[in-house]
């Protein structure tokens, strides 16, 4: 019997691993890096549950599949694209223990046929291709970021305040270090 915890995703995914759980040797988690990156959860070499989250909600989302598979090898895999994000996502992985792949990522997005819409789509097939690329293992990344993707922050503070505020540079280098959310950075501006 499965209970569920108002969470059809997570029920979806638990079912799986009942009936293909114990066969599955090692988990692969595919990840396509960008501001909603695709997530790719693979067993034995076949899909077994995808994802299209926000940046803030892969390390959380990876905790659970964590819980799901506790007693399998994972190994997460994730593309070499979206330099800051990717190396926030690296950093925030390796300190949960897990082994990361940086893998090319180069062709394995799609081109959407005819009647096919969605960058989402898109995001997700991608994740789903870069788990069944091998990688190079990585460790920690150190993030020094451009001048132009400290500008790209602040532009985003703007945009999520809608006009209201734009954060200074020394805090958007925080954000883009990884050091700092977005939501941190505005509400440190704010309390200043």
């Amino acid at each position: 019997m499965i209970f569920t915890d108002g969470r059809p995703h997570a029920t979806l995914d638990k079912a799986l691993y009942m009936l293909f759980g114990e066969d599955i040797e090692q988990v692969i988690i595919g990840i396509d890096p960008g501001k909603y990156p695709g997530v790719a959860v693979m067993g034995n070499n076949k899909t077994i549950s995808v994802h299209h989250v926000s940046v803030g909600e892969v390390c959380p989302l990876v905790k659970r599949i964590m819980r799901e598979y506790e007693n399998k090898k994972i190994i997460v895999r994730i593309g070499h694209g979206a330099r800051l994000i990717r190396s926030q996502l690296v950093n925030c992985l390796l300190d949960l223990g897990l082994e990361v792949e940086m893998v090319d990522e180069t062709g394995t997005t799609p081109h959407l046929g005819k009647g096919v819409h969605g960058q989402v789509i898109s995001d997700i097939i991608a994740a789903i291709n870069i788990a069944r690329l091998p990688g190079k293992n990585v460790g920690k990344q150190y993030i020094e970021p451009s001048v132009g993707e400290v500008r790209v922050i602040q532009e985003s503070s703007r945009e999520y305040s809608n006009g209201r505020l734009t954060i200074p540079r020394i805090l958007a280098r925080r954000v883009a270090k990884g050091e700092l959310t977005l939501d941190e950075a505005m509400e440190r501006h704010n309390n200043d």
